[in-house]
């Protein structure tokens, strides 16, 4: 297993593999860190398409852990 977190200037539905795994960030505003399968996975965000990348394909290591989780990085569309 590996742990990501989505990072993204707004709240946003995350999906690992076309599976749902919560918002990216807490109701304070903190980012939210998702346990997920290490090795390839696919990632992206719900809403509004006002993000680049619209979807990223990334290996995530099986070392990551919550403390400190692979970082996977959209940025929103101007």
């Amino acid at each position: 297993m590996g742990w990501i977190v989505v990072e993204f200037p707004e709240p946003r539905e995350v999906f690992v593999g076309g599976d749902s795994q919560g918002d990216n960030r807490t109701a304070a505003g903190e980012y939210n860190a998702f346990s997920v399968g290490d090795g390839w996975q696919t990632v992206w965000l719900g809403g509004p398409r006002d993000f680049e990348p619209p979807v990223q394909s990334v290996f995530v290591p099986a070392t990551s852990d919550a403390i400190a989780p692979f970082r996977v990085v959209f940025t929103k569309k101007v």
